[in-house]
């Protein structure tokens, strides 16, 4: 197939492109700041929420549509302009467990919730459930979306994993918030891939879809699978100050984020890497890339200057 996609060079997008391109043509469009994640995909520059610019470039007629890139209803009018002359099989479009709203719905959240978006993530999950409205608008019988948790794995550009290792690995404590029962949910970033491909080749219906491992952690089973990992004891030192935000100290906000994946494990796309598993090899990656440097925030330099063990 010749797939296009929306993005494909940072973490996730990576991840996508390097499965697809096993044994489908690949065409990514972006703004081009990035290397491309392999020699063997096409690359169309353009910056989608240039509507005129992006309906230019997008001339070429494509099978599926993987857009890893959008994040508010801005950057959509160039794209469909394009995709109406002719229209793609499939659109996969990678959303957000942030589309949930815990103030409706208490987590385990399922598909069925309305996607509204959870104050919690600021403008985040408010505008990709914008995005997806505009999606469904558009390809109401070939729209596939996908709402992953917290995602993990080699590339991450986000400070998570490799946050909690550094600190451990150089002896530091981890600041937890609270006794650490906050429950999160992961799924490491080529597991995705998978479902996306799933979802090109038409083995994955199209519809709305939560992905994740089954399991779920708390903060603290989390901290210490981490350790176990990398062969470590963490120090954790609870954090109970209500007036200081967790993520002044933490890679998580002190809220549970997870969801109900019954709807994909019941399909032949649902399978899980267990979480000790997908760590393992994400921390080679990160040893072998230099990626675990230890940087305190400055809320970590204040409580190690006044050598608190509780706060």
């Amino acid at each position: 197939m010749n797939i296009l996609v929306l993005g494909g060079t940072r973490f996730v997008g990576r991840a996508i492109v390097d499965r697809l391109a096993e044994g489908h043509d690949v065409t990514l469009l972006n703004r081009g700041t990035r290397p491309l994640p392999r020699d063997d995909v096409k690359l169309l520059v353009g910056d989608r929420a240039d509507r005129e610019g992006t309906a230019a470039v997008l001339r070429d007629p494509y099978d599926v549509v993987v857009d890893v890139s959008g994040t508010e209803p801005a950057m959509f009018p160039g794209v469909l302009t394009a995709l109406r002359l002719s229209p793609p099989s499939r659109y996969v479009f990678i959303s957000s467990a942030a589309v949930y709203d815990r103030e409706e719905t208490p987590p385990p959240f399922r598909e069925d919730q309305e996607p509204v978006g959870d104050a919690i993530w600021g403008e985040y999950g408010v505008d990709k459930s914008a995005c997806e409205r505009l999606l469904k608008e558009a390809f109401p019988d070939r729209l596939t979306v996908l709402r992953p948790p917290y995602v993990y794995g080699p590339h991450n550009a986000d400070q998570r994993e490799q946050f909690l290792w550094a600190r451990m690995l150089s002896g530091r404590p981890v600041y937890m918030p609270g006794d650490g029962s906050t429950r999160v949910q992961f799924l490491r970033a080529d597991v995705l891939a998978e479902i996306v491909l799933a979802a090109c080749e038409g083995t994955l219906p199209a519809g709305v879809y939560n992905t994740g491992e089954r399991a779920t952690y708390s903060f603290r089973d989390y901290l210490e699978l981490l350790g176990e990992v990398a062969d470590v004891r963490p120090e954790l030192v609870e954090i109970h100050d209500p007036n200081i935000p967790a993520r002044d100290y933490f890679p998580f906000r002190d809220a549970e984020l997870t969801l109900d994946v019954s709807k994909l494990t019941n399909t032949a796309a649902g399978h899980d890497l267990p979480l000790a598993e997908g760590l393992r090899s994400a921390l080679d990656w990160f040893h072998r890339n230099d990626e675990l440097q230890y940087m305190p925030t400055p809320q970590e330099e204040q409580w190690q200057r006044a050598g608190r063990s509780e706060i």
